[in-house]
């Protein structure tokens, strides 16, 4: 592969992984926009922290549903801010370069040239290569590579904490469910144990009471919010990957500039 399709397809990469950064902002921000009222209703006086409105991490009371704290869903929403500024930064960048550019186009492509030189015919064969001394980024590949290998492991946290959260929220909704509706035997069974997370959270989008003094709104679909949130971001986790390969990858190749291995 050479570096002009490297480019290229880091600036895929990049922009489908902007792309997918903002589905999941999006789809967590208006779940926790449309419950955070209703769901804010866990103990506490008047000098307790009762920010409790947070879709993820609910908690079934005894005779209310609570939210989780209001920081797991402003980390949720918040936390993929900065490597969503990254990767449209990078982007452009690369769309630059293979647009515009076409750095690297020709690096590899074998050209071929016949002389007869005194009733001989000579073939000369050679391969194009991008002048080193013109092209800065070549010394850029190892910093990328571990940028991007950081920003990895970055986002698989914040995809395993909204995993998390949606889960816990769903495992505790299920024995409210249960209570709310004073199912018994296999009704109570099935709510419990067979029924999924988009199932209970539909239950939750028509039956959850609002609370004191507030309003939710026009119905929405939290479940699929939720989980197309969590399908972005684990796709994201993935993306980061194939780019952590990719950049390393031509960082390996370009040894020989970059460091004395080639000599």
């Amino acid at each position: 592969m050479n570096q002009y399709e490297t480019e290229r397809r880091l600036c895929w990469s990049y922009g489908l992984l902007a792309v997918l950064l903002s589905i999941s902002v999006v789809c967590i921000a208006i779940p926790y926009n449309h419950w955070r009222t209703t769901l804010d209703v866990c103990p506490g006086g008047y000098f307790e922290n009762t920010n409790c409105g947070c879709i993820l991490y609910g908690i079934s009371l005894y005779s209310y549903f609570s939210g989780g704290h209001n920081a797991y869903c402003l980390y949720a929403i918040f936390a993929p801010l900065p490597i969503l500024i990254y990767a449209m930064i990078m982007a452009l960048f690369h769309m630059y370069r293979v647009c515009i550019n076409n750095t690297g186009q020709y690096e590899g492509e074998k050209s071929t040239t016949v002389d007869e030189i005194e009733g001989e015919t000579i073939v000369v064969s050679s391969r194009a290569r991008i002048p080193q001394h013109n092209d800065a980024v070549i010394y850029c590949w190892i910093p990328t590579s571990c940028i991007a290998a950081i920003f990895g492991i970055y986002n698989l946290v914040h995809a395993i904490i909204i995993t998390d959260g949606f889960l816990k929220t769903c495992f505790q909704y299920r024995g409210h469910l249960v209570k709310e509706t004073k199912a018994a035997g296999d009704e109570a069974t099935a709510m419990l144990f067979r029924l999924s997370c988009q199932a209970i959270l539909d239950f939750m989008d028509y039956i959850q009471k609002n609370a004191p003094d507030s309003q939710r709104g026009d119905f929405i679909n939290t479940g699929v919010a939720l989980q197309i949130a969590i399908f972005t971001s684990w796709i994201a986790v993935s993306l980061w990957i194939i780019i952590t390969v990719y950049t390393a990858l031509r960082a390996y190749k370009e040894r020989n500039v970059m460091t004395c291995c080639g000599n």
